[in-house]
Parts: C-alpha cells; structure tokens; sequence
C-alpha cells in the first residue's frame, strides 16, 4: 500500500469518526462541545504533520503548495501529500 492510498484510508477514517461521534453524542448536553473537541483535535493533528513532514533533498514541507495569484506566489497547504516534492522535483518515499 502506497503512501496515498494510506493517507486517503486515514482521512475516510477521521470522517467516518466524525459522523459517528457525531451522530451519538449530538443529543447530549455537551455533544456539540465533543464535536468541536474531536476537529480542533484532528487539526492540530494535521498542523503538527504539515510542519514536521518535509522533502529529504530541500527541507520544504510537502504538503506547502505554491500557486500563482495575479503573477504572486502564494502558499496553500492541501490534505495529501504530492507524489513528488513540488519545490525540486524529488520523488518522495
């Protein structure tokens, strides 16, 4: 199983928990406070891996995506990591 294909299995886990935790614990009377503890936890989970998970060869962070606005490059982080690292090219393990 390939880096992706674990990435893609873990986020339809965290969404499939969402929906359930959700779906039990709304009618509670701290549910709706369950429910934003479990997303404020997921990300922060995904902020600390967005930092800390960097291309071997140049030290960027793979999941920082460059983009063209208005002749600008801004910077938008996205879920999956690429394939290859999007700053030099190297194929990523």
């Amino acid at each position: 199983m390939d880096r992706r294909t674990r990435q893609l299995l873990v986020l339809a886990a965290w969404c499939a928990g969402f929906l359930l935790l959700g779906y039990s614990v709304w009618s509670l009377q701290a549910g709706s406070l369950m429910v934003i503890g479990y997303v404020a936890a997921g990300v922060m989970v995904y902020v600390i891996r967005a930092l800390f998970i960097r291309c071997p060869k140049c030290r960027m962070p793979v999941l920082l995506r460059p983009r063209k606005v208005l002749g600008m490059e801004l910077y938008t982080w996205s879920l999956l990591a690429p394939p290859a690292c999007r700053h030099c090219g190297e194929p990523l393990p």
